[in-house]
């Protein structure tokens, strides 16, 4: 497989997907070398083309199969004309679907409560579903009780008969309790599982407690030791490690009882409490060592177990590394503390941080800080595929990164002056983090559910298995930045006297262009022994020509479902006004016909202007397409700096002041700035849109809000306080005193009133100059 084009990536896609390409169904039908070859499906516009026209719509008219080129297929995803069907997991959370594979490897008592508590909540939506029940307070599940439990037995079978296939001994607990749930338990399950997903309705109380309490300080170490050094090795049964045990523990009661007669015979008063305490070293029965091996057991333990997919499907971890075959199969995502100085301007901490937190904190103006780094690497190639700089880690942080993970960051290298090109990006298959809250949190949980990537946490005491983004950023604190003044340095021995805060010199937006240049010009060109000398960029461009290629991102409409601003907005007879943009399609003017006061709700993604998507039913979304050209395949940014420029272009005098003040600043510069900015944006929403549409009103000269009736005389030259005409008298007419203002005389305040009434209209002849 070989693209001529290598700006942009290769993207597989399985035969049989099928989608919209340049507004025609298709479907996939088998890789190609230099695409992908795709079925054409009839056209019903194509039935409506004259007799004597027919042929000369090859768009519409066209049915067979064609090779695309991939670069044509990449092109068309990222502008929205290619959209694959991946199903409406835009409205359905897959974190909270069925996983008989995860039912699977719990033992019998915890999956069977699993089962219990996904089968009760499922029931009660349904129920209430049926019942028109929307909101699910106590009182209404209560009344549902009933009914749940009726159906239970049936729907717990039906999961544990799939379970069942899947487990190597079935399940020996058939009887389930009368009362296995009531209104409260079931409301308290379904909010666990619509916020942190179907694997935290696992029941641990089977793991509580203090498994230790009955046990020796010597028998456990003992216990904790022979474990870790038979189970994880090679498959030894267990009476075996038992034996091990027993033995090891009677030679360390032997060697206590020794010391303790040596003790005695030099004359030693041995209390009472330390022969209780040698008395308690005795061997643990084969029970206490099964149930030690099944609760601390590592995971070396679970591949032999379960085997090598299983690790793959789960944790990935085979052997002392990972196993990856191709580019975007698992990515890592991690953040860290830049080890210098940066001074960051006042509005990015307001922000960051908001303006109350920066008054309690008493700053009023730039500060040097420490911020927070967030990194996305490819283990395959080691190409980085998206950064972000924050000032604390949270999920909009992780998310952003998400983000730019999956995007085109081209623009920003060059905006950046990078020499090379940053063209990787991709939808990862599996993504692999830390236990940070970021990470952990429900909002992240959902946000790969919709992607559909798989979340994995990285198991713990095992830091070698991150060491690809571990190794960024080592390099970037003690390589990049080590002579860059302001460094912090990594421990307080280290910076010794140095003032760090002091000595910073670089802006935020200084550290943005120098990060990427680095990671574009050297990281990705850097030769890695780990990986036969071959660098990340070789690496990727071999994946992309003569691999299988990577994941697809997702489709223009669903970035903007995913990623994009919800709010509510009434329509006008144009369509409706995001920022200052006008959107509209011919479905969305009949649909307004029916309900012209109706307020929408809308998906507006500030990355690509190019359409919005409105909710016309329930659960039913349109594209609306921009009116307005220079709209389309430009991001917010790019789109206020073109407003920016056209009102300086028809405002001469605005041009030479701004000219005269501002001398130094052209206009790539600002681009670049506004590119940039990318790396350091929150995610948008509705309060910050109506900000920003509020500053670009200063680029128009016509207002783009709605007027009422009563307003339209004092934009349309008639002033509100009085309507004079060229020889200064009152067009209503005036006492013979009001022309004199030192008269004193009363005027009535319906004087100082524009007159009502509609506008005299002037009429001109056909055929006059006029």
């Amino acid at each position: 497989m070989i693209d001529a084009q290598t700006s942009t990536p290769v993207f597989r896609f399985e035969p049989g997907t099928t989608g919209r390409f340049q507004n025609r169904k298709i479907t996939f039908i088998r890789q190609a070398v230099q695409g992908h070859m795709i079925e054409y499906s009839p056209d019903p516009e194509a039935e409506n083309i004259p007799a004597i026209m027919k042929g000369s719509r090859p768009d519409l008219e066209f049915v067979g199969r064609r090779i695309v080129p991939h670069h044509e297929l990449t092109a068309a995803l990222m502008d929205g004309t290619l959209d694959i069907d991946e199903g409406d997991y835009v409205f359905i959370d897959h974190s909270q679907t069925f996983k008989p594979q995860f039912v699977a490897s719990l033992d019998e008592s915890p999956a069977q409560d699993l089962i219990l508590r996904f089968a009760s909540v499922m029931l009660m939506r349904e129920i209430c579903q049926e019942r028109g029940i929307l909101k699910r307070t106590r009182s209404e599940i209560k009344g549902i009780e009933s009914v749940i439990l009726r159906k239970l037995p049936g729907r717990i079978a039906q999961l544990s008969g799939t379970i069942e296939k899947l487990r190597r001994h079935p399940f020996r607990k058939k009887s389930i309790p009368i009362d296995s749930a009531t209104a409260q338990t079931i409301k308290r399950w379904d909010e666990q599982l619509r916020t942190h997903g179907f694997c935290n309705l696992v029941d641990n109380r089977h793991l509580s407690g203090n498994s230790t309490s009955k046990l020796a300080p010597e028998v456990v170490e003992i216990l904790k030791a022979v474990i870790d050094q038979y189970e994880t090795l090679e498959k030894v049964p267990k009476t075996d490690v038992h034996d091990k045990i027993t033995s090891k523990v009677n030679a360390k009661r032997q060697s206590l009882l020794a010391a303790i007669e040596i003790r005695e015979a030099v004359g030693e008063l041995i209390e009472v409490k330390e022969r209780e305490a040698v008395n308690k070293v005795v061997p643990p029965s084969l029970k206490t060592v099964s149930a030690w091996i099944k609760a601390i057991s590592p995971l070396e333990s679970i591949l032999r177990k379960n085997g090598s997919d299983y690790m793959d499907r789960n944790r990935f971890i085979v052997g002392m590394g990972l196993n990856v075959e191709r580019a975007g199969q698992i990515v890592m995502i991690d953040e860290n503390d830049v080890d210098l100085m940066t001074i960051v301007p006042y509005p990015y901490l307001v922000h960051f941080l908001g303006e109350e937190k920066l008054r309690a904190l008493g700053i009023s103006e730039a500060k040097p800080l420490r911020v927070i780094m967030s990194v996305m690497i490819d283990v395959y190639t080691g190409c980085i595929l998206g950064m972000q700089i924050g000032m604390t880690a949270t999920p909009d942080l992780a998310k952003r990164t998400f983000l730019m993970a999956m995007s085109d960051k081209t623009k920003l290298a060059e905006a950046c002056g990078a020499e090379g090109e940053w063209n990787q990006f991709l939808r990862p298959e599996k993504v692999m983090h830390d236990s940070g809250n970021a990470y952990l949190a429900g909002a992240t949980e959902m946000l790969c559910a919709q992607l559909r990537i798989d979340k994995v946490s990285a198991p713990k005491a095992k830091a070698f298995i991150r060491a690809a983004v571990e190794r960024v950023f080592k390099t970037v604190n003690r390589g990049l930045l080590a002579k860059i003044p302001g460094k912090t340095f990594s421990n307080i021995g280290e910076r010794g006297e140095y003032d760090a805060e002091a000595e910073a010199v670089m802006t935020l937006d200084d550290l943005i262009q120098v990060l990427t240049v680095w990671i574009v010009d050297i990281y990705h060109n850097d030769e890695n022994g780990g990986r036969d000398n071959l660098t990340p960029a070789d690496l990727w461009n071999h994946e992309m020509r003569v691999g299988i290629g990577c994941r697809p991102i997702p489709a223009l409409k669903n970035m903007t479902h995913i990623f994009g601003t919800t709010f509510f907005r009434r329509a006008q007879t144009t369509g409706i006004r995001v920022m200052h943009a006008n959107y509209s399609s011919k479905v969305f003017a009949r649909e307004l016909l029916r309900d012209p006061n109706r307020a929408f709700k809308i998906r507006w993604w500030e990355e690509n202007l190019s359409e919005i998507q409105v909710e016309i039913k329930p659960r039913t979304w349109i594209p609306l397409e921009v009116m307005d050209p220079r709209a389309r395949g430009v991001n917010l940014d790019e789109w206020l700096l073109i407003l920016k420029r056209e009102e300086v272009e028809r405002n001469p005098d605005a041009e030479a002041t701004r000219r005269s003040a501002e001398q130094k600043i052209d206009s790539l510069i600002q681009d670049r700035i506004a590119t940039r900015r990318k790396v350091t944006r929150k995610t948008m929403t509705p309060e910050l849109l109506l900000k920003t549409e509020q500053r670009a009103l200063r680029y128009f000269a016509t207002p783009t809000t709605m007027i009422a009736s009563a307003q339209t005389h004092s934009l349309y030259g008639v002033p509100v306080g009085g309507a004079d005409d060229e020889g200064g008298a009152h067009a209503r007419g005036t006492s013979a005193g009001s022309g004199d203002q030192n008269s004193g005389a009363h005027v009535k305040p319906t004087d100082r009133t524009a007159a009502r009434g509609r506008r005299p209209k002037d009429i001109f002849k056909p055929g006059t100059m006029e």
